[in-house]
C-alpha cells in the first residue's frame, strides 16, 4: 500500500483532523433486521478517548478512502474481509472523513488488536444510545442507520449495449451516488444527512450493490478495494431475480417486484463518472 500519512491537519475550518490524506473507519455489522455492529472503546490518551466510536485513523498516500478504513479496522479490532455495501464522506475544506458501512464475515469476533482500544464489542444499534458515544460517530447515526443492511441493482442487458457491459465493472470501486437512487430508497438517506448535518460541511453518499444484469451478457470481474469483498455481478436470463436477502433492491430498466427504478439517463451518467475517476 501507500507511504504512511500519518499527522495533523490545520485545516481551514479552523480545527486540527488527523490524516493529511483524510481519515475513515468501518461500521461493521450483522443481521440487517435487529443489527449489531463492533464498537471501539477508545483508549484514554486518544482523541474521545474513554468514548465508543468505530475503528478507524489516517488514509496512507495512495489508499482509497475504503482501503484505509479497511486497513485500520484490520489494525485495531481484527476485522477481516468485509463487504461494503455504502459509504459516506463528511468533506472539509482540507480534509475529509469516510465511513464504510460493511456487512462483517460470519464468525467475525470482536476483539481489541492494538493499543488505541480499550474495548471492542458487537452492540445492538438499538442499545448504541446507552453507550458514551464519541461525538462525531453519535452525530452521525442518523445518516448510518438507513445504510444498514444490503442492496441490489438489476439492470436490463440491453441498455447497456451502448456504453459496455465492462463499465458495470466500475460500479464495485466507485459505487452509486445517493442523490440518483429512486426517491422511495433516498428518502430515509435524505433525512439521515439532515439530521447529521455538521455546519455547512458537505456529505455525499453511495452505495454499493450486488449487480444483476438480466439478458446475455459476458462474464463481469468487479473493481473492488483492497481488503473488502467484492461485489457480485451476474448475469440471469430469467425475468425474475431473487430479491428476498436485499434490504433495498432498484433497477435500470428492469421490472422486479418491490422494486424501485432509477433514471437510465441519470444512470448512465454516474457510469461515465465512474469511469473517469479511475482511468
Amino acid at each position: 500500500m501507500g507511504s504512511s500519512a500519518d499527522g495533523i491537519v490545520y485545516c481551514a475550518c479552523g480545527n486540527r483532523h488527523w490524516g493529511h490524506a483524510g481519515a475513515a473507519g468501518i461500521l461493521a455489522w450483522r443481521d440487517a433486521d435487529d443489527p449489531e455492529v463492533i464498537m471501539q472503546l477508545r483508549a484514554g490518551w486518544s482523541m474521545s478517548g474513554g468514548t465508543w466510536g468505530i475503528p478507524g485513523g489516517a488514509i496512507d498516500y495512495g489508499e482509497s478512502p475504503i482501503e484505509g478504513g479497511m486497513r485500520e479496522a484490520r489494525e485495531e479490532a481484527g476485522l477481516g474481509p468485509s463487504r461494503v455495501w455504502a459509504a459516506t464522506t463528511l468533506h472539509h475544506p482540507d480534509w475529509s472523513y469516510t465511513t464504510g458501512v460493511a456487512e462483517a464475515s460470519k464468525g467475525q469476533r470482536a476483539i481489541a488488536t492494538d493499543h488505541e482500544s480499550d474495548a471492542m464489542e458487537w452492540v445492538r444499534w438499538r442499545d448504541l444510545e446507552d453507550r458514551v458515544l464519541m461525538p462525531a460517530f453519535h452525530q452521525s447515526m442518523p445518516l448510518l442507520e438507513p445504510l444498514l443492511g444490503r442492496s441490489l441493482l438489476v439492470i436490463d442487458s440491453d441498455l447497456l449495449a451502448g456504453v459496455g457491459h465492462g463499465a458495470v465493472s466500475e460500479l464495485g470501486y466507485s459505487g452509486i451516488p445517493s442523490t440518483i437512487l429512486p426517491s422511495a430508497v433516498q428518502e430515509p438517506i435524505i433525512d439521515g444527512l439532515a439530521a447529521a448535518r455538521d455546519g455547512d460541511f458537505r456529505r455525499t453518499v453511495a452505495l454499493f450493490p450486488d449487480i444483476v444484469i438480466r439478458g446475455h451478457a459476458p462474464a463481469i470481474e468487479p473493481a473492488t478495494h483492497v481488503g473488502a469483498i467484492p461485489v457480485s455481478i451476474d448475469q440471469a436470463d430469467s425475468q425474475t431475480a431473487n430479491s428476498a436477502a436485499y434490504t433495498r433492491v432498484f433497477t435500470v430498466g428492469a421490472a422486479v417486484d418491490g422494486s424501485d427504478p432509477i433514471d437510465p439517463d441519470a444512470f448512465f451518467s454516474a457510469l461515465e463518472n465512474a469511469r473517469r475517476s479511475r482511468s
